[in-house]
């Protein structure tokens, strides 16, 4: 009987906001980047932190991909007030969906030798959205799956004049890097127009992605996508 009560309840409580369900798609590029730290030799000089691998540093370079998706929200109106003979409208809703991700970065070590890496996650948010009239603010977790991985390397013939003693023989490789990175991430938004809204947003791995013992490496990235709902085509 009190599982009855506590469902009625649930219920009411769900249904005296007025709710919205939408399904979207998104296409988008982002600049991305990494974070490669040695645990015992974080190396600071003159208020720098390098980049290192093994103890030796490395140059970081951003590296331009893309992003495509499925999304789907559900909206709860929160308010609406009259300001200056204008309605202004306040919701809230869950955001979430399925993301395919091409990020990754652009190392290169003393010797001058590059490596061009890319990751393509599969991409699992967990949002909760702000929207006030055509302005949105969103913040949440979002979970990276590790789907395939692969790098370019070029060599230079000519040797930097740091790489005297020093003799790096890392190369990257998938089996280095953990299946699972989850990430914190937020962002703004405005629509456009009627369904089409444009979205700026930042994500930070909050933990180690390698299984390398005594390195740290964490992905950082900068997304710009476009949003459109399908609801209005409908």
């Amino acid at each position: 009987m009190k599982n009855k009560i506590l469902l009625f309840l649930l219920i009411i409580s769900f249904n005296s906001f007025s709710q919205e369900i939408n399904l979207g798609v998104s296409l988008g590029t982002g600049l991305s980047n990494q974070t490669l730290r040695t645990e015992s030799n974080f190396n600071t000089s003159a208020g720098m932190e390098w980049n290192t691998i093994g103890g030796l540093p490395y140059r970081v370079d951003s590296y331009l991909g893309y992003n495509a998706g499925l999304i789907l929200e559900i909206f709860f109106d929160l308010s609406s007030e009259q300001v200056d003979e204008k309605v202004i409208k306040k919701k809230i809703s869950l955001k979430t969906g399925i993301n395919y991700s091409s990020q990754g970065v652009i190392v290169e070590d003393v010797n001058m030798t590059r490596f061009e890496n890319n990751l393509v996650y599969l991409q699992i948010p967990i949002l909760l959205d702000f929207k006030i009239q055509k302005f949105n603010f969103f913040i949440g977790p979002q979970i990276h799956l590790l789907q395939d991985f692969s790098t370019v390397e070029t060599r230079s013939s000519n040797l930097s004049s740091n790489a005297t003693g020093q003799n790096p023989d890392f190369k990257f490789e998938k089996r280095y890097y953990l299946e699972s990175d989850p990430n914190f991430v937020f962002g703004i938004g405005y629509e456009i127009y009627d369904g089409l809204s444009l979205q700026m947003k930042s994500l930070r791995s909050v933990k180690n992605i390698t299984n390398i013992s005594g390195e740290e490496w964490k992905n950082k990235s900068f997304e710009l996508t476009a949003n459109f709902t399908l609801n209005s085509l409908l």
